[in-house]
């Protein structure tokens, strides 16, 4: 199995032509705020008033996107946690697929990018998200920017096994 990830990682660096690239002026990668899901969610529920279903969860650096189901799962409103603060939420659009719950979340914020992150040194994780996979369960996904602009979506288990790698055309 490590050998696999390796693989896929080694692959996934030269997709994205990072080996022996120099680095950039920033001192620090981009990384989504995902230790403000947890908070947008309680947010979110307390205003409507209990749990609810989700079709997605996506943390970019800059806020928290969900994608709130209403009780027939054909809608969607989307609510956006910035700063620490709800705005408006949109206007309901229709929606189908999936849903889930806060409580199927079961990755852990403050690790579930570190393997990403050793493995691409230097580069940007800039969107993280969380949508029922195929069979059912909650799958993760990071998508991954180098800084020559290649991309990949890198689809992770609750604690940050690499389980695939797919370049983003």
């Amino acid at each position: 199995m490590i050998a696999r990830v390796v693989a896929l990682v080694a692959a996934a660096l030269l997709v994205l032509g990072t080996a022996g690239c120099g680095g950039d002026d920033r001192a620090t990668p981009a990384r989504p705020a995902i230790d403000q899901v947890g908070p947008a969610v309680a947010v979110v529920e307390a205003k409507l008033g209990g749990p609810r279903q989700y079709f997605e969860i996506d943390a970019t650096p800059q806020l928290v996107k969900l994608f709130v189901a209403d009780a027939p799962k054909t809608s969607a409103t989307t609510y956006l946690y910035v700063g620490g603060e709800l705005a408006p939420p949109s206007a309901p659009a229709p929606a189908s697929g999936s849903t889930f719950a806060a409580t199927d979340l079961t990755f852990d914020p403050g690790t579930i990018l570190d393997n990403v992150a050793e493995r691409l040194p230097g580069s940007d994780i800039v969107l993280f998200s969380a949508a029922v996979g195929e069979g059912g369960s909650v799958d993760y996904v990071a998508g991954v920017q180098s800084k020559e602009g290649g991309s990949l979506q890198v689809t992770l288990a609750p604690d940050g096994t690499v389980r695939a790698v797919v370049p983003d055309t």
